[in-house]
């Protein structure tokens, strides 16, 4: 049965407004652990080079759907703080591959640590069966706002 259109609005406000308390909260609780001086973006492209292990400018600016210029400044920044390096890629040598440096790496393995802390914590007083129905619906959702926004698993840096 759907919601009519007032109640789903107040629904998903409460909904959204609990979730992004929940996050400031644990965000607060593991702020130690976790590196906050890292910008929006560059973690998105942190994310990326994480995902695939390693990648062009160009495969990082159209993925970040950005220009390779400004994919370039976020790419020195973090290089010159130690999170990604950049290579000659030896198949083809007017490529730059970039990947993740050792700082790039600790910030996966204390993200890691930390997700995994809030899974323990949080998550295990659910039933196995309330996260599976939680999953499946964030899914669904997901499934539903790339085809609304015709965007394919790849756009905004999954």
């Amino acid at each position: 049965m759907k919601a009519d259109h007032i109640d789903l609005h107040a629904i998903v406000k409460e909904m959204n407004e609990a979730n992004y308390a929940m996050n400031v909260m644990i965000l607060q609780e593991y702020q130690d652990a976790l590196d906050t001086e890292i910008t929006a973006k560059q973690t998105i492209l942190l994310e990326l080079v994480h995902k695939h292990t390693q990648l062009t400018v160009s495969e990082i600016a159209e993925k970040m759907k950005v220009s390779a210029s400004a994919v370039s400044q976020i790419i020195s920044k973090l290089e010159k703080a130690g999170y990604v390096r950049r290579e000659i890629n030896l198949q083809n040598r007017r490529e730059i591959l970039v990947r993740l440096d050792e700082l790039g790496i600790q910030y996966f393995i204390k993200e890691e640590m930390v997700d995994r802390n809030v899974v323990e914590r949080f998550y295990s007083q659910l039933d196995v069966e309330e996260v599976v129905t939680m999953k499946n619906i964030v899914l669904k959702l997901k499934g539903i706002v790339e085809r609304e926004l015709g965007r394919d698993k790849e756009a905004g840096g999954e």
